[in-house]
């Protein structure tokens, strides 16, 4: 999964560009506030519809205009596709898919398969659960497509439970609902605890090249107490769910639990150490996909010099200068030295400087 030419129109301080792309390792390099991330912010909203910035569109969309567009041609199994996208600020969205009208975002998903790694997503573990939960998400539906055709399925009910609570007074007028919804939860928590399975030894192995004094592991919290059925639990939880007017456990609330030492990461980490769990959690997800479905997402890492220290900064590019030839890297830096090493080891690089919105590749090397 390679970008190899990529237009930008109207986004953030990026009146217009046209760039043509390395199939392996990008650069760009240039002051704080020069346009770096709202490049990576581009190429996200292709994968996803939307960006990792920001949930406000408007704040996306330069000022005198009422959308921004972003196109490109890609190569995906071997061959060649067009698309283009038009988020206007009131968030209204067009995508074509090589000349046909995309309506689903998982379209995009499936299609352009990205992970990114960015300051915004440092807070991983200190946050609620909403974050791990679809990155876990994330994950699964790349490995296994249905699990979204269940999610789908599985939240529709919920909503029609959570509405249904409105309107009965007993259990029983409840149940047509739970007979659907249960064993499609426990149809996805199946599917969650397959992937995290598979996952957690790679996150180990790639964690003690950071953390070698780390002792982590995972623990799936499936919505429910993992000890009960779930059936169980809703019968149990009706008149508290009665009360409210919504469901209180099933799948959406699930949680991916990262441990050290049997206890929640977060309480025994420095700040400085929760983000390198992170990112090994985020790069054994492109390691997983990578040997599960012989597909590499399109890997976007913004600022990398903000995040983290020097030696850590090294280790992370020295992963990443071992990944396959197909592998496609974006990386942001305010400086090209801290990427010398990285830059030698690739035979397909392009460096672009990036100067108030202004993008031009360059020869320049450290």
């Amino acid at each position: 999964m390679q970008i190899q030419s990529l237009q930008i129109g109207q986004l953030r301080n990026i009146s217009s560009c046209q760039l043509q792309l390395s199939k392996q390792l990008n650069i760009f390099y240039g002051d704080n506030g020069a346009g770096k991330s709202s490049l990576l912010e581009a190429i996200y909203t292709l994968g996803n519809g939307r960006s990792f910035r920001t949930s406000r569109h408007a704040k996306v969309v330069q000022a005198e205009f009422d959308a921004f567009t972003v196109f490109a041609q890609f190569n995906h199994e071997q061959q060649k596709h067009k698309i283009g996208l038009m988020r206007h600020r009131n968030g209204d969205i067009q995508i074509k898919l090589n000349g046909d009208k995309v309506t689903k975002l998982s379209e995009l998903s499936k299609t352009i398969p990205m992970q990114i790694l960015a300051p915004e997503q440092y807070e991983l573990l200190t946050k609620g659960p909403s974050g791990r939960r679809k990155l876990m998400d994330w994950g699964v539906f790349h490995v296994e497509h249905s699990f979204l055709k269940d999610w789908q399925k599985a939240l529709k009910i919920l909503q029609q439970r959570n509405r249904a609570l409105k309107q009965v007074s007993s259990y029983q007028q409840l149940e047509p609902w739970d007979k659907q919804l249960i064993p499609l939860s426990e149809l996805i928590h199946q599917k969650r605890m397959e992937y995290v399975k598979q996952l957690e030894p790679l996150y180990q192995d790639i964690l003690k090249s950071f953390l070698p004094q780390l002792d982590s592991t995972f623990s799936l919290y499936p919505g429910w107490k993992s000890d009960e059925k779930l059936k169980e639990v809703l019968i149990r939880q009706f008149q508290v769910d009665l009360k409210t007017g919504f469901t209180h456990s099933s799948i959406q609330k699930a949680d991916l639990k990262i441990l050290i030492n049997g206890k929640p990461a977060a309480e025994q980490l420095s700040r400085g150490q929760q983000k390198l769990v992170t990112v090994a959690l985020k790069l054994a997800q492109l390691n997983l996909m990578q040997q599960l479905k012989g597909i590499c997402p399109i890997f976007l890492l913004d600022d990398i010099g903000a995040e983290l220290d020097v030696k850590h900064q090294q280790t992370l590019l020295d992963f990443l200068a071992n990944q396959p030839e197909n592998q496609q890297i974006f990386i942001t830096s305010v400086h090209l030295d801290p990427l010398k090493s990285l830059i030698k080891g690739y035979n397909k690089v392009k460096v672009f400087h990036v100067e108030h919105g202004q993008i031009n590749e360059t020869t320049n090397r450290p």
